[in-house]
């Protein structure tokens, strides 16, 4: 949020003389506004969702029950206090011993068919914060939500979930259901006035003795009812913030239910919080292991550190380093809106920021090739590296869009600055002959020894062995030529390319 600081803002003001068109720096006041608000959306889960590769899918998997909690999940933050962060994972470990619990397993349902019955009345809210007439439907909404907050509060007594905390709406129900009902529907009640119940039957009986008169007692009760609905808008005023922080309540209960069903169900593990590196036993990638499956083969976990320093990481292509990567880029989000991580175990480490290019940034919109936006992203990345130790950087085959020397250079250079501002990063790289004489991994590929038959573009996969290994060496394991022999590709081909090869 460097930009848009007092700084910047005070010396664009300096380029004004006091002469100026005061509305020239009105409008670059609210310029640096508007992208102020853009930044801080940016940081909600609603505008992550569909940039970061696999999140939708995992969002998806959640099984909400109410229209606010879809609303509470989306306006979420993106988290970088450890208190909050640890309070989440707290109180979402209790929704997940509750589910888990086959003696709670009952209450559970029950609370499942409540959420249900649980409507965004937050529309209703405003209007009832701003002194508005409520009218009917209003009124049957605030009702029918107090009903079940208080029907919730008497069942957690068997869900016992401490952060679970409701305010009472016992007034709330006793002001809109003056016959004890305890039914989610709402009208005038007669019980609400005499005089409301004597004109009311007065009317009725009129109805078949004098129209005339029946239609001026029909517009007595219509004035009266108004008042009557004044009088409860009023006596409902008093507990709009009660109503306000039971709606969050439950909003949030349904979006820890659901997160806490997602970790059971897919084997998400609850990370530790550490401060200088992030480690990941068991990891995996949601969408690629439900592909995988359902096409009856298995997807392989990836064991990996990260440290507050770079990493270079080689290996063959199909080798699975672009989804390792984005694999990593999700974790990191799902930890950081409070989730639970798709791993055996993790231990992770705060970051303000996750900075990622990864695929084919080429722009068709602004002109820019392959090379010019990667470029422009690696540039976004090292300033903020310069400014700001808590980042997280993902680069996939950096400089892989131009010739090999310069790119060779670009990937040095580029290591050498998030090294020395201690960045902790993962760069994927098919380059041999780099002086980076830091942290290498390998990605092990092709195990030869496994084949038992023809290797096919459909079965290449089982022979491919996902996991890292530390690499000291400078050389690329060189796989390309020898998988495309045992795919039975083109030996003239092949061979005139081991030659260039040689030379």
């Amino acid at each position: 949020m460097s930009i848009f600081t007092k700084g910047v803002f005070l010396r664009k003001l300096k380029t004004y003389s006091f002469n100026d068109n005061f509305n020239a720096i009105f409008h670059y006041f609210c310029s640096v506004h508007k992208e102020l608000i853009r930044y801080l959306y940016m940081k909600t889960l609603k505008a992550v969702i569909d940039k970061v590769d696999g999140f939708r899918f995992v969002i998806d998997l959640l099984d909400l029950k109410s229209g606010l909690g879809k609303r509470l999940l989306l306006a979420q933050s993106f988290m970088v206090s450890e208190i909050q962060l640890e309070n989440q994972f707290a109180n979402l470990t209790m929704a997940v011993d509750l589910v888990k619990d086959d003696q709670r397993y009952r209450h559970l349902q029950t609370l499942e068919i409540k959420l249900n019955h649980v409507k965004d009345i937050q529309n209703t809210l405003k209007r009832l914060s701003s002194s508005a007439l409520l009218d009917d439907i209003e009124l049957f909404e605030i009702k029918s939500f107090a009903i079940v907050c208080q029907e919730i509060s008497t069942l957690n007594n068997s869900l016992k979930l401490s952060f679970l905390q409701l305010p009472d709406l016992q007034k709330v129900v006793d002001f809109l259901d003056p016959d004890r009902q305890n039914i989610p529907h709402f009208y005038i009640y007669s019980s609400y006035s005499e005089e409301l119940l004597q004109l009311r039957e007065e009317e009725k009986q009129m109805k078949l003795e004098d129209p005339t008169a029946a239609e001026i007692l029909r517009l007595k009760v219509i004035e009266l009812e108004d008042v009557i609905r004044e009088k409860l808008s009023s006596q409902l005023f008093p507990f709009v913030s009660d109503l306000q922080r039971a709606l969050e309540t439950l909003g949030y209960l349904d979006v820890m239910i659901a997160k806490a069903q997602l970790a059971v169900k897919y084997g998400f593990a609850r990370p530790i919080i550490q401060h200088k590196k992030t480690t990941f036993v068991g990891l995996f990638n949601p969408q690629v292991k439900s592909v995988l499956n359902l096409q009856q083969k298995e997807f392989q976990p990836i064991d990996i550190e990260i440290f507050a320093n770079p990493c270079l990481i080689t290996g063959v292509n199909m080798g699975g380093k672009t989804v390792l990567l984005k694999t990593i880029g999700l974790a990191q989000y799902l930890f950081q809106f409070g989730f639970f991580v798709p791993a055996v175990s993790a231990s992770m480490a705060i970051v303000e920021q996750i900075l990622m290019s990864i695929g084919d940034d080429q722009s068709e919109l602004s002109g820019l090739s392959s090379f010019a936006a990667e470029m422009l992203n690696v540039d976004a990345i090292i300033r903020k590296s310069k400014v700001s130790k808590k980042i997280l950087v993902l680069i996939d085959e950096l400089a892989r869009t131009t010739n090999p020397e310069e790119g060779k250079a670009i990937v040095n250079a580029t290591l050498d600055i998030l090294s020395e501002h201690h960045i902790p990063s993962l760069i994927t790289t098919h380059y041999s002959g780099l002086v980076w004489e830091g942290r290498r991994l390998r990605v092990k590929g092709l195990q030869t020894e496994k084949l038992t038959h023809q290797l096919t573009a459909k079965n290449i996969n089982d022979f491919m062995d996902y996991s890292l290994v530390e690499n000291d060496s400078e050389t690329i394991n060189q796989q390309a030529l020898r998988i495309a022999r045992l795919l039975g590709v083109d030996l003239e081909l092949l061979d005139k390319a081991a030659g260039y090869l040689k030379n």
